[in-house]
């Protein structure tokens, strides 16, 4: 019993990025951005700007790499903005293989506690 629920926390370990990932998909909103990369005195920044439904432009400035490492190639890309906060900005990742390890995981894990 207990190793079952061991093996299921480790699957929603693995799990939780995409979980987040498809949480934010499904309330947050949506926008086509333009990328620019700051250099800083503190180190290098990026810059997304992309204009709300009301056609409102917005801007948000990031020193998170992963952020940004996430985009693929050049020119526009799709986002994801918080429509309470527009500051908040994710770039909506692929499903990896922590997504199949995580299901195998957390699967396992529930036939170790039906068991």
């Amino acid at each position: 019993m207990v190793s079952g629920l061991i093996v299921c926390f480790l699957g929603a370990v693995l799990l939780r990025r995409d979980l987040r990932g498809l949480f934010r998909r499904w309330l947050w909103r949506r926008a086509v951005a333009r990328v620019v990369f700051q250099p800083t005195a503190i180190g290098p920044s990026w810059r997304f700007d992309f204009a709300l439904p009301d056609g409102t432009p917005a801007s948000v400035v990031t020193t998170d790499m992963r952020l940004v490492a996430r985009r693929e190639g050049d020119g526009p890309i799709a986002l994801l903005y918080d429509p309470a906060a527009p500051g908040r900005v994710d770039l909506p990742a692929r499903p990896g293989i922590g997504l199949i390890v995580g299901l195998a995981l957390a699967g396992l894990g529930v036939v170790q506690v039906l068991r």
